[in-house]
């Protein structure tokens, strides 16, 4: 019951969640910093009251126009600026509004996403690369918050992948094909380690290539990095240092392949005739560099998900699909 049979207040919420209405806003607002129990119980009171912060109300009806969401690691990763191009580009000529969310980490877009149903502040959401949990996609449903993944699949909600295995595959191929007989990988580490995150599987493409023609990826040659180039840099230095070093490198994106290239040169390396390299992405550094990639279709995956989008928006009972959209070699001078 709310006072008075009016619309349901943040003291309604305070009080069906049994906490204070500070707990209330900060879950709203800055949902990680409360405990997930807490967060929870915060949850299922704005949704069982069906409460709309009055601020949320206001601009909704001042707006007059769809609002969508995009999270992604902008910041951390240049290759989703181009997915978010693809987005952009394809909005429709009705007026839809873009929010950005760069989140830099599965739990932080996990605290976010859980609670966007209840603030009611967007009518869709694209949640590019990141993990969802069993939490998040029941926040989502139960919130009627219509979703769709990029790069990231699960829990039955639409998707748009590429073939991050056959893009491994393909790199092993042109490197064997070159003769090249020592192999190594730069990837990225992640904090779930049981998610298959692009990165996973685009090793797991390679490692399975280069088996097939006989040849095995060492225990140490896959190294795992975190977002920092410096990094990146540093262990590949260490990498192609090693008394056994290999003359082959397959990165998960044109950035790490760069960062190879950088310490390969750093060492008096010559490329490729000392170490082939071979990308993924084929963004504007690996045609700087020269550098043989993998070209994925990073824009078409942001126009995708926003048609996709639109249509549950418009339809929430249409079928929504899944995709997984293939890749391609260029060659280039590094292999």
């Amino acid at each position: 019951m709310t006072r008075n049979s009016q619309q349901p207040t943040i003291y309604d919420v305070a009080a069906r969640a049994e906490v204070s209405i500070g707990t209330v806003s900060k879950t709203l607002n800055s949902p990680a910093k409360v405990a997930a129990r807490t967060r929870r119980r915060v949850l299922d009171a704005v949704r069982d009251l069906d409460f709309v912060p009055k601020e949320v109300a206001a601009t909704r009806a001042r707006r007059g126009a769809r609002r969508i969401g995009v999270f992604a690691p902008f910041s951390a990763y240049a290759s989703f600026a181009e997915r978010l191009n693809g987005v952009l580009t394809t909005l429709p000529a009705r007026r839809v509004e873009v929010a950005v969310f760069d989140v830099q980490s599965a739990a932080e877009s996990s605290h976010v996403l859980e609670s966007l149903p209840a603030l009611r502040s967007l009518d869709g959401v694209i949640v590019m690369s990141s993990p969802i949990g069993p939490e998040v996609a029941a926040a989502l449903r139960q919130g009627k918050l219509p979703a769709v993944l990029v790069d990231a699949a699960g829990f039955g909600l639409p998707s748009v992948t590429t073939d991050d295995e056959s893009g491994g595959r393909l790199a092993a191929e042109v490197l064997v094909g070159r003769g090249r007989r020592r192999f190594a990988f730069l990837g990225h580490s992640q904090v779930q380690p049981d998610w298959a995150s692009p990165s996973r599987r685009r090793l797991q493409g390679f490692a399975a290539a280069l088996a097939a023609a006989g040849f095995d990826l060492a225990a140490d040659g896959a190294v795992l990095v975190g977002r920092a180039f410096d990094e990146a840099v540093a262990a590949a230095s260490a990498l192609l240092s090693s008394g056994d070093r290999p003359d082959a490198v397959f990165a998960h994106s044109d950035e790490l392949a760069a960062a190879v290239h950088l310490a390969a040169r750093r060492l008096g390396l010559a490329v490729p005739e000392d170490l082939a390299i071979v990308g993924f992405d084929d963004s504007t550094i690996a045609q700087a560099l020269d550098l043989t990639t993998i070209r994925q279709p990073l824009r078409q995956t942001g126009e995708w998900a926003l048609r996709t989008l639109t249509a549950m928006i418009e339809d929430p009972a249409a079928a929504a699909p899944s995709v997984v959209l293939p890749v391609q070699l260029v060659r280039r001078g590094s292999a």
